[in-house]
């Protein structure tokens, strides 16, 4: 193995993600070369590339930073967003947790008047607190990797209020169901849906087939999902039917 390509496994191993601007300030490399090695890794099996970087192909369950998750796959998460704005109408109540998909949604919310929206995510909070015609309520509790909060304090208070609409994204999704790399995340979604009218999953279809530690509830319990084109399982076709909603097409 190249010197190179194994100073990056060895990043890779203790970050389980790192960024091609980063690797050029610690490889001491142009960004030319940097990208010619993740490439060439790439195709050796050593490392996964995403937008701008890489991760690690041996952390099945490693959630990669916000600023990795809001940049991959995100031309797939603005047309699911812009696809589940379909489900928003003025005067209702909205919980969201944190979530790189939600997030992009949280930014078209400036279109509605007189809503109520409960979230955990730092970032909908930010966006959303420059709305006027908004109502924003954080449960608080325990900061969670600075990106949102979790915890006993969130779950209590979550249970305090009820909503009209649930829209989460999730870590992998198969024709068995959801699931997700992070179990306090997933505690605040399964608070959520027992408060809530109805529940919308936003899935782009990079996360089709993936299969992750904690299990979220069945289908059953959610109402639609949404994906920027068909997904390549048809059992989950099959499986979702009339709830699975393609974002090229009509609501």
């Amino acid at each position: 193995m190249k010197e190179r390509h194994k100073r990056i496994c060895e990043i890779l191993e203790a970050q389980g993600s790192v960024t091609v601007e980063q690797l050029t300030k610690q490889l001491f490399a142009s960004e030319a070369t940097v990208r010619r090695a993740l490439k060439e890794m790439e195709q050796q099996g050593l490392l996964v590339r995403i937008w701008g970087g890489a991760v690690s192909v041996n952390k099945n369950d490693y959630d990669p930073p916000p600023f990795i998750r809001s940049i991959t796959n995100l031309r797939a998460k603005r047309q699911i967003a812009r696809k589940a704005c379909g489900f928003v109408r003025d005067n209702i109540s909205i919980f969201i947790p944190s979530g790189s998909t939600v997030a992009e949604l949280t930014k078209l919310f400036i279109e509605f008047k007189n809503l109520t929206v409960i979230t955990t995510g730092l970032d909908n909070i930010n966006v959303l607190k420059n709305y006027p015609f908004i109502k924003l309520i954080v449960p608080g509790g325990e900061l969670h990797e600075g990106y949102d909060f979790v915890g006993t304090v969130t779950n209590e208070t979550i249970d305090r209020f009820s909503a009209d609409l649930l829209l989460f994204s999730c870590s992998g999704i198969t024709a068995d169901g959801f699931t997700s790399k992070d179990a306090l995340r997933l505690d605040i979604i399964k608070k959520m849906q027992k408060n809530s009218t109805k529940v919308v999953l936003l899935s782009d279809s990079s996360k089709v087939g993936k299969k992750y530690t904690y299990k979220g509830f069945g289908f059953e319990k959610i109402d639609h999902v949404i994906m920027e084109k068909m997904p390549s399982s048809q059992a989950l076709i099959n499986r979702l039917e009339k709830k699975l909603i393609v974002a090229d097409r009509n609501l």
